[in-house]
């Protein structure tokens, strides 16, 4: 048994005369004092009431551990709340809000257009009967509705006026009288996406409109993934299969000089760039001849280049062509063949004039070891074509 020392009352800490009446032995004098006042009281060591002086022994162990390290969770005690007594505070998601059609009997119209405004959605238009149709198929032509509701039977043409706007078309829901089994049967049957059953009230038609809202929203993201995804495919296939031996991509052609300058810097090899114009003299000729001159031109071209070499055109009227492994001289060997296949095309004739394809040409390149970029290739080709227009000459060689 613990034992808990007592202070009497009236005793004062300062009292000089009890302190000097204290026994020698005050342990002992402590625990028979405390030992006749129990007595005294009528305790025992056999009294129920015992368990009120003494301290659990889980209590001790307790108190005798050390105390939890800066930052370790404390363990949980019989004070912590409970789950139960948590309040777990709820966010709604944001639900976008809706522009509705609404086609239905004439004594149900009100009850719909009045569900869709509580459930947070405006009602686009609103209509009934023979006439009411009309005016809400010209409402979902129009464009600029998110779902249509329509009443069966009497709402097919309406539906299929919506399902007819695929793949921007809006979410239907079929309106019916009857159970929800018969009318997931007729709404599937008529092409609806989703059905609600009358009488219409909040409660039943705002789950059935957040359904809508949320296929309304992945159509968007599918049709504009698919979208995306069409732009892509159509440019890896342009850049990935381009037609053998014919005008690449720009943008394969870039890169893919690019990749020739790296090695011809690292390898130490030599490269050049031609630089064609197609030519035609005064006047101007009739609307579509410069384009048939440019096409027999590119066809002459890619016909006449070597294998390792690569086409593209710049512009209405400019190819440009890239020369790997070749010096100035060999370059200017291929221009001068480009030039000359070109010029033998048959000339077109129109308005009483004859246009005889005609190309001039431009080399510029590096020498082995040289630096060079594609910006610099371009300037060089560029600035020697000019001056081969300038000087009436058909090639031009940019040292």
């Amino acid at each position: 048994m613990t034992r808990a020392r007592t202070k009497g009352s009236g005793t004062r800490r300062g009292d000089t005369s009890v302190r000097r009446k204290l026994p020698d032995d005050l342990p002992s004098a402590a625990a028979a004092a405390l030992d006749d006042l129990m007595n005294a009281a009528g305790m025992d060591g056999e009294d129920e009431n015992d368990e009120l002086l003494t301290i659990p022994q889980e209590s001790i162990t307790e108190r005798k551990k050390p105390p939890p390290a800066p930052g370790a969770k404390r363990p949980a005690t019989s004070s912590s709340l409970s789950d139960s007594m948590l309040i777990e505070e709820t966010v709604l998601p944001e639900i976008p809000v809706l522009q509705v059609a609404v086609y239905e009997d004439a004594h149900h119209l009100a009850s719909a257009q009045g569900a869709i405004a509580a459930a947070g959605h405006i009602v686009a238009t609103g209509s009934a009967g023979a006439v009411g149709a009309e005016k809400i198929l010209a409402a979902v032509r129009r464009g600029g509705i998110d779902v249509v509701i329509a009443a069966l039977p009497g709402g097919e043409p309406v539906i299929d006026a919506a399902l007819a706007l695929e793949p921007n078309r809006p979410i239907v829901i079929a309106s019916i009288v009857g159970s929800g089994l018969d009318g997931v049967r007729r709404a599937a049957a008529a092409g609806a996406d989703l059905v609600t059953t009358r009488p219409h009230d909040v409660e039943r038609l705002a789950p059935v409109l957040l359904a809508a809202a949320r296929l309304t929203n992945e159509r968007r993201l599918t049709t504009t993934a698919r979208g995306s995804e069409q732009v892509l495919r159509a440019r890896l296939e342009e850049l990935a299969d381009p037609e053998p031996r014919g005008l690449q991509p720009f943008e394969l052609f870039q890169r893919t000089l690019e990749v020739e300058i790296k090695r011809a810097r690292r390898f130490e090899y030599p490269l050049s760039v031609a630089l064609f114009a197609v030519e035609v003299p005064p006047p101007p000729p009739p609307a579509g001849i410069r384009g048939i001159l440019r096409a027999r031109a590119g066809n002459a071209l890619i016909n006449t280049i070597r294998d390792i070499d690569l086409a593209t055109q710049l512009d209405h009227e400019r190819f440009l062509v890239l020369l790997p492994y070749t010096d100035l001289t060999g370059a200017a060997h291929v221009g001068r063949r480009v030039i000359a296949a070109v010029a033998e095309n048959d000339p077109v004739v129109s308005a009483g004039r004859s246009f005889l394809p005609r190309v001039v040409g431009a080399v510029a390149g590096s020498k082995p070891g040289e630096e060079v970029s594609f910006a610099k290739l371009m300037k060089d080709a560029s600035r020697a074509l000019d001056q081969a227009r300038r000087d009436g000459a058909e090639l031009a060689v940019q040292p």
